[in-house]
């Protein structure tokens, strides 16, 4: 990989002014004369861009209430540095509001903020966090075996606006005992990924687990659907077909060819093939989903990594023994959809410096071992097939095999919106409502049209 240390940072104060949403918040701080006073002096997202030497001493960090590993590391951080962070946790669905409201109000009582993939591409082009492109070049890219793929949802342009702390996309996990039963080879998903339209054996292989037997309905495959969260299955079968969400010009692309064959084939496995789950567009999220497949009722689920773990967990899971992990399936190549956190310095913070310095260890092979060895996937491939942490957490390995395939979640900033105006037309598909084709264009229209009342 080639070090973008060369490379211009041209996070401009166009870009930070861009966007119809941008200067609403603007306005709502207080209209022209606080969006003049924003625009007075230097670029505000470049000053501190470049980590120095100004360490004062205090530290301020915003952390998610799940991020045990990052907690370990504070420790020890302070214990480096010889002064104790104040650390404030934050609840993934409370994470928006808490940020938004500080930084519409031009401060920030956080030097260090977790940043999810959602929430990157809306925090940077309204200019809330620092450029962090020169801190990435020389700690993180100078890594050849950095999972690139997963910096999208926090790179504008040539600019990276965060660092990530762990990365994870959704992974095939099955049930070896359903598919023996059923007559199947239980390591044939092993290979899926490599095997181009290996969906249709997938597909297969549902069919022939479903039914019911000695008075239990058991299902080929289970999943979460409901509101929003059907995008993460969707999207990666639109990754696996070789679509996109947006186009290079950041326009709705998910009413392409690609787009409207992920969508029936996400129709045929609930309607045509009836192998899926009928409660999984009423389940919320993955912990939904997880009981049937934990209790041996529910042949395979594309899911987040833990769920291996948990899977092997005789105490939580009658499966244990029996599961096994790999990539999604292939229809043109395989494909999932990007889950990575990440950490960013907003423009507001007081501390800087210390800030880089907290990330540069969160993110040195150091830190990184720590964040594995947590449970939480390694953003470096390396880290992810040491020995003794594979011991420990086998599904590691397909993980870091996964990124070599496309993950495009569709990053832009108004994100938040466009994902509920599509998820609610795929749910108009899956209760036999409309056409993909028909779904999908009205999403595009949608989105499309709230884009053009926010430049009036």
């Amino acid at each position: 990989m080639v070090p973008k240390s060369n490379r211009p940072h041209e996070f401009t104060r166009r870009q930070f002014l861009g966007g119809g949403s941008a200067l609403m918040a603007f306005a709502a701080m207080g209209g022209l004369s606080a969006l003049v006073a924003a625009c007075g002096g230097g670029d505000p997202i470049d000053e501190g861009a470049e980590p120095g030497t100004d360490f004062t001493g205090s530290l301020g960090v915003l952390i998610g209430t799940h991020m045990d590993p990052v907690k370990a590391l504070l420790e020890q951080h302070q214990a480096s540095v010889g002064f104790a962070p104040t650390i404030e946790e934050v609840t993934t669905p409370d994470l928006r509001s808490k940020l938004t409201t500080s930084f519409l109000a031009q401060s920030s009582p956080w030097d260090a903020v977790f940043v999810t993939a959602e929430l990157g591409a809306e925090l940077g082009t309204r200019g809330w966090l620092t450029n962090a492109s020169i801190f990435m070049d020389d700690n993180v890219r100078t890594e050849s075996d950095l999972l690139t793929r997963g910096l999208g949802a926090v790179e504008l342009g040539d600019n990276t606006l965060a660092a990530p702390w762990t990365m994870g996309s959704q992974l095939l996990h099955w049930n070896k005992q359903m598919m023996e039963q059923a007559g199947l080879d239980p390591d044939a998903p092993t290979n899926w990924h490599a095997t181009p339209n290996s969906w249709d054996t997938f597909v297969e292989y549902a069919k022939a687990m479903t039914g019911e037997r000695d008075g239990t309905q058991y299902y080929g495959y289970t999943d979460a659907w409901a509101g929003a969260h059907v995008l993460w299955t969707w999207g990666g079968m639109l990754n696996m077909h070789g679509g996109s969400f947006l186009d290079e010009e950041q326009q709705p692309n998910w009413n392409s060819e690609e787009g409207v064959e992920a969508l029936q084939k996400l129709y045929d496995l609930l309607h045509t093939h009836q192998v899926v789950d009928p409660a999984v567009t009423t389940y919320t999220w993955v912990f939904d989903a997880t009981p049937g497949f934990f209790e041996g009722t529910r042949g395979m689920f594309i899911s987040w990594p833990f769920v291996a773990g948990v899977a092997a967990i005789p105490e939580a899971s009658q499966i244990a023994g029996h599961s096994a992990f790999a990539p999604n399936p292939a229809v043109v190549t395989s494909g999932s959809v990007d889950g990575s956190e990440f950490f960013g310095v907003p423009v507001y913070a007081e501390n800087k410096d210390e800030a880089w310095r907290l990330l540069e260890f969160i993110t040195s092979r150091e830190g990184q071992r720590v964040v594995a060895m947590g449970g939480w996937g390694s953003i470096y491939s390396g880290v992810l097939q040491e020995p003794d942490i594979v011991e420990a957490f086998p599904f590691y390995p397909a993980l870091a095999k996964a990124y070599e395939y496309p993950v495009d979640g569709g990053w832009s900033e108004d994100r938040p919106r466009w994902t509920q105006m599509l998820a609610d037309e795929i749910h108009e598909v899956l209760a036999g409502n409309k056409s993909p084709k028909q779904a999908l264009d009205d999403a595009a229209a949608a989105a499309n049209a709230a884009r053009r009342q926010d430049e009036e």
